[in-house]
């Protein structure tokens, strides 16, 4: 191969490479739970990258997930583990029942990167519906993760 042919050849690599990038979407912060010795993660379902949005207002990024389930025992420490960005940002914690929509309980505005709290009582083969939720300084939603935590025998 002479030199022109590989320049050129190294050229189109680079543009290819370059167009790859353009359409890659830039990852949301991941939000980590941790219990009784297990942990779990999950990427947001929805998150505002741009300072102005929120998810009432559109245009954040959405992303269907699974809800992640972690096994707990009442009583038992949870820890919540979010991204520094997250924590600058403020989030906030809300537990609901997904059998009984008034059991629901919602954190003020959290600023740690850690939290930790006492696991609520949940019913066997029952679960509950923790969502951490970023918020802007109006207290708007900016972004939403959610995990599942079940009753652990």
């Amino acid at each position: 191969m002479t030199p022109r042919r590989r320049l050129l050849a190294a050229a189109a690599a680079t543009s290819a490479a370059a167009a790859l990038l353009t359409g890659c979407e830039k990852p949301a912060p991941i939000v980590t739970v941790v219990s009784g010795g297990s942990s779990v993660y999950t990427e947001a379902a929805a998150f505002c990258f741009d300072e102005g949005q929120t998810l009432e207002s559109g245009g954040c990024a959405q992303r269907a997930t699974a809800l992640t389930e972690l096994p707990v025992r009442p009583g038992e420490r949870i820890g919540i583990d979010v991204d520094g960005e997250l924590a600058d940002r403020g989030w906030q914690l809300v537990i609901s029942d997904p059998a009984d929509p008034q059991r629901t309980q919602a954190s003020d505005t959290i600023t740690d990167h850690y939290f930790p709290f006492t696991a609520p009582g949940i019913a066997p083969g029952g679960q509950l519906l923790l969502t951490v939720r970023t918020v802007n300084a109006e207290s708007a939603p900016t972004g939403e993760w959610q995990f599942a935590l079940v009753a652990d025998s």
